[in-house]
């Protein structure tokens, strides 16, 4: 009859890289024995939980293998803590990747496509994660969305319903208000995954902007049950009709007029397509400025906080010329729309 055996692993911690929680932290570190930069999620050991409790996490990542969620790689623990070690992802979050520039809306859908993919395995195996926020979407070495950090996920009942009383408040769907028992089914990931989907759209500082109004509980909770948080008027012009369509589906109040499954979201997304995928906007406090190129041909419209146009095309090695139907002094939305859509 064998026995379980102890093992040392041996790892130099090179930079913390985020606070998981109270009792965690996150490292980047180097292993030792492999050889690998990793990072290592590390857990205080504190009175009253099991060591299943501890390892729930890495167990449930273990288990949850797609090439959308982030694999464990080793799960150990010492006298007073838990060390959990995935793959190291240069490229960081999603959150992250937001914070440098406006996605395209080519970039919106397919990081929202891997991000489903993931989900709809995560649900298919029973699980509710609870904390699908940008971040937790790292992005692989070759560019793709992974689901990380399965902290708060939860096993369903027959019913598929799981029960979880620890949330992130900016990430809050509207039945977490008045719902005394916690108690949710997989529709609260697919609201997550819509207003994921929402800041992609409309940038995190927007996003943030509107959040910090709100200095009362009870306030946020109202206006997110009447669909007023997030402002879904606050779309960026380039946005397809379509996908804030699908978006706003995914943040209906009521659970019942939701998608009922990722796959259902990843659906909706398949036929957006034109040049309206390809346009990079980069606003700033006194301009709107989209650009885009495709196969060679360069197009940009800028507007300033008075309303004025400038519209250009280049070809090639061709000079730029003026697109005049969309230089104007009191350029209107329904232009500015019309030459993105050209």
């Amino acid at each position: 009859m064998f026995t379980y055996q102890q093992a040392q692993v041996s790892f130099k911690k090179l930079e913390e890289i985020g606070q998981d929680g109270k009792n965690s932290k996150v490292y980047r570190v180097h292993d030792e024995l492999l050889d690998a930069e990793m990072v290592i999620k590390e857990v205080n050991k504190v009175p009253g939980f099991s060591t299943d409790q501890y390892f729930s996490e890495a167990r449930t990542l273990y288990k949850s293998v797609h090439p959308n969620v982030v694999q464990v790689n080793y799960a150990c623990d010492d006298v007073d803590k838990i060390y959990v070690a995935s793959p190291f992802y240069k490229n960081g979050s999603l959150k992250q990747k937001m914070a440098n520039k406006y996605l395209t809306v080519k970039e919106i859908i397919r990081y929202s496509t891997q991000m489903l993919n993931g989900l709809h395995h995560i649900h298919s195996k029973k699980l509710i994660h609870f904390d699908i926020k940008p971040d937790n979407i790292l992005i692989s070495d070759r560019d793709e969305a992974l689901i990380a950090d399965f902290g708060q996920t939860k096993v369903m009942d027959i019913n598929g319903i799981a029960k979880q009383p620890y949330l992130y408040n900016k990430q809050f769907p509207p039945e977490v208000f008045g719902n005394a028992k916690s108690e949710f089914d997989n529709r609260f990931d697919i609201y997550q995954v819509g207003l994921t989907m929402y800041r992609m759209c409309v940038g995190d500082d927007a996003f943030n902007q509107q959040f910090s109004v709100y200095t009362d509980g009870t306030q946020f909770g109202k206006d997110i049950r009447a669909g007023k948080f997030p402002d879904r008027t606050k779309y960026p012009l380039h946005i397809p009709k379509k996908l804030q369509t699908t978006i706003n589906k995914c943040l209906k109040p009521n659970p019942a007029q939701r998608f009922g499954a990722a796959i259902e979201v990843v659906n909706s997304l398949a036929d957006i397509d034109g040049s309206i995928l390809h346009w990079e906007y980069k606003p700033t406090d006194t301009i709107l400025v989209w650009e885009q190129t495709i196969n060679g041909k360069r197009k940009n419209i800028t507007v300033c906080d008075k309303r004025t146009s400038k519209a250009y095309s280049k070809n090639g090695s061709s000079a730029a010329r003026r697109v005049t139907e969309f230089c104007k002094s009191n350029i209107s939305d329904q232009d500015i729309k019309k030459f993105l859509e050209l």
